[in-house]
């Protein structure tokens, strides 16, 4: 049994920074891929300009205006009672539960792109419940899931059951999508499950990630379904000439790219902002030691912290850490016995010593070590007279030649 026709791919675009990535996506899955599926964009209107959106009506289907007051109400009041503005950006994925008219969903994020046909993943997952989410592991920790390509179903049942899970505190646990879907689907003891999607499906070409295993990687090269290229560095970052990463996983998106497009349409595309922090909303925050220590800093404090505010600023690194000791032991170059000696010896025995100083008259200038030959066992009665330890290098290297002729004899006669 087929999948039905209600069903579609859908990404996400915030702003015009990720728009090449969501162009290519597109005309990937339409032009090569041949999809018979709708395309469908959740889309921050607001952030694009007039072309910009001109470009992305030409690729999909339709549109979901996220910066839409009605459709963006719910996550609006999730954002107040946090007090966290930012999160605007990452939890408007949540929206993808309340798109009910479609069956099913195949979500990509708009940084990756497919290799290979997807379509019959509707077919294949045709049965998934709506408290259910198909998703591939994560690289970095693979008992969670990556949040870049998901499969859902669309159900208001389950997107208010996120939406009040996402306003309680600790609901994500990277401050972003992917940790409050895991701790939805998979971590929390909600009873919901995720079904793991093989990693082909969401291969991250990385070199702290996908080449940690190098021979899996070839093994399973002509396998790979999609490529998320996840990190702060995106292929449409550099110019095409320039990415020759490992396997050139970039030149796979600009041989996309450079057909798809045209050489006008590339280089307004390719002027875009880098990056996306631009339009985060994040709180002005300011140092400790710029402003002085807070008084409730230091109330807050369990017993151990000062009872009083200190006038000056605490030191920071273990380096600073610095105390004034007084030394335990002194040295005294005059005949006085050793400071030390005070707290071992007894009066007797301190008066003793101090009367065998003072009678041997012993000075640094008249205090001689023994010589080497002695130390090292070499005295007068040594049957070697020839090997004295005392004499310099030169001395040793100036040894006769007869010496030495005489030492080659005997070594040849052995």
């Amino acid at each position: 049994m087929a999948a039905t026709k209600d069903s579609a791919y859908v990404t996400l675009l915030t702003n015009e920074s990720y728009l090449p990535g969501a162009l290519t996506l597109g005309k990937k899955l339409k032009t090569d891929l041949k999809t018979t599926y709708k395309l469908i964009i959740l889309l921050d209107q607001s952030a694009l300009s007039d072309h910009s959106l001109d470009l992305i009506k030409d690729v999909y289907d339709e549109i979901i205006p996220i910066d839409d007051k009605l459709i963006n109400a719910p996550l609006e009041k999730v954002l107040q009672k946090l007090g966290r503005e930012e999160l605007s950006i990452t939890f408007s994925k949540l929206l993808l539960w309340n798109q009910h008219k479609y069956e099913t969903l195949i979500y990509l994020d708009s940084d990756t792109l497919p290799l290979k046909p997807l379509d019959s993943l509707f077919d294949t997952f045709q049965h998934l419940k709506s408290d259910q989410i198909v998703a591939s592991p994560d690289s970095g920790w693979p008992d969670i899931f990556n949040s870049g390509v998901l499969i859902l179903k669309p159900d208001p049942t389950i997107f208010n059951k996120l939406i009040e899970f996402s306003s309680t505190e600790n609901s994500t646990f990277d401050g972003a999508d992917q940790g409050l879907l895991n701790e939805f689907f998979n971590i929390s003891s909600s009873g919901l499950n995720w079904l793991k999607l093989p990693y082909l499906f969401n291969v991250t070409p990385n070199y702290t990630n996908a080449y940690q295993y190098y021979p899996a990687l070839l093994r399973f090269f002509d396998n790979i379904h999609l490529l998320h290229y996840i990190g702060a560095s995106k292929p449409w970052h550099a110019p095409d000439i320039l990415s020759s990463d490992l396997n050139n996983f970039h030149n796979f998106w600009w041989a996309d790219f450079n057909k798809f497009y045209t050489t006008d349409i590339k280089t307004k595309l390719l002027s875009l902002p880098k990056g996306e922090a631009y339009n985060l909303k994040f709180g002005k925050y300011s140092n400790v030691w710029d402003t002085g220590i807070d008084p409730n800093f230091i109330t807050n404090l369990p017993s151990i912290a000062p009872t009083s505010i200190p006038t000056s600023n605490p030191p920071i690194f273990p380096w600073e850490h610095k105390e004034e000791r007084q030394p335990t032991r002194t040295f005294s170059e005059s005949n006085d016995p050793p400071a030390y000696l005070e707290s071992t010896s007894t009066p007797s025995e301190i008066e003793t010593l101090s009367s065998s100083l003072s009678s041997s008259k012993i000075s640094k200038d008249n205090i001689k070590s023994p010589p080497l030959s002695q130390s090292y066992g070499f005295d007068k009665s040594s049957q070697n007279k020839s090997f004295n330890p005392e004499k310099s290098l030169d001395e040793v290297s100036k040894l006769p030649l007869k010496f030495l002729s005489k030492h080659k004899q005997q070594k040849d006669e052995k």
